[in-house]
Formats: C-alpha cells, sequence, structure tokens
C-alpha cells in the first residue's frame, strides 16, 4: 500500500510541474515597443532627404520633424523599451528597460538644422538661417560639439555678415 501512495504522489507531482510550466509558457504575447521599426525608418528618410535636399522649404520641413522627435527621445517620451513577458507576480517587481536607439536622434536633428540653415543663406533667408542654426544649440547638452562648434560659428559669421551689410549702407 506504500508503494501506490508513493507513485501516485510522483504522478501528481509530475503532472502538477507539467501544468506549471505550461501555465508559464501561455502567456508569451509581447507587449508593443514605443519605438518599432516603421517609426525609426521614417525618422531615418526624413534624415536622408533633410541632409541631400536642394529645395529648402524640404529641408526646412525635415529639420521641424527631426527636432520633434529629438525632443521626444530627450524627454523620454515615446520609449517604453522592450518589455519581457512575466507572469504578473513578477511583473510588478521589474522595471522597463530604456529603449536603446543605434542612432543618436539628436546628431541627425542637428546635421539637419545645419544643412538646412546653409541652404536658408544661399537662398538669402536669413532669419531662417539663424533660426536653423540657433536650433542645434537648443538641443541640449547630449549634442556633439562638433555640432555646436559649427553652429556658433555659422552664427558669429551670420552677425559678422550682417554687421558689414548694414555699415556699408
Amino acid at each position: 500500500m506504500l508503494k501506490i501512495t508513493v507513485s501516485r504522489l510522483k504522478s501528481v507531482g509530475l503532472i502538477g510541474g507539467m501544468v506549471l510550466l505550461v501555465g508559464c509558457q501561455a502567456n508569451l504575447a509581447p507587449k508593443p515597443t514605443g519605438l518599432d521599426n516603421s517609426q525609426f525608418m521614417s525618422l531615418w528618410e526624413t534624415y536622408s532627404t533633410c541632409r541631400s535636399a536642394s529645395d529648402l522649404h524640404q529641408a526646412s520641413s525635415g529639420m521641424q520633424r527631426l527636432s520633434e522627435a529629438a525632443a521626444l527621445t530627450a524627454n523620454g517620451e515615446g520609449q517604453n523599451g522592450f518589455i519581457l513577458p512575466l507572469p504578473s507576480q513578477l511583473e510588478r517587481l521589474v522595471s522597463s528597460p530604456p529603449n536603446r536607439l543605434a542612432v543618436d536622434v539628436q546628431a541627425m536633428t542637428a546635421a539637419c538644422s545645419l544643412h538646412t540653415g546653409k541652404l536658408a543663406l544661399h537662398d538669402g533667408s536669413v532669419g531662417l538661417a539663424r533660426d536653423a542654426f540657433a536650433s542645434v544649440l537648443t538641443l541640449g547638452e547630449g549634442v556633439s560639439p562638433y555640432y555646436i562648434h559649427q553652429a556658433k560659428r555659422f552664427l558669429t559669421e551670420l552677425e559678422q555678415g550682417v554687421a558689414v551689410s548694414a555699415n556699408i549702407r
């Protein structure tokens, strides 16, 4: 009689273990992430179009869109990151990791803004050029010093050019 009880206990334990494993694996539907591939590719397309644009309006609209994306990225909005599917009992104990991008959206924005500023200067739109160069300086601390230096240089040259043209008149 003791052998039957041990045998039944092993069977119940085996069945219980299988139910536990199947139950843990049943809820594997991934949760949506904040920045999917199509959004990234759209930003990359905007950046590529801006950098190769010879039309001021096209470059300016790309600069605006990238500026909005850079602001969202800097504020942490739209970045839910990958969420590991866990049982609800453990889910509350785990924080979501930050989303990691393979590119720097602020650098893309700065490069596009510098290009737009140069196009605006070539087109004679001094105010738009000044705004484009100044926008690089407002992107935040994470911007490469290269872009900051370029924007300051163009703004200085722009101020000197405006002062020289004002003195000639």
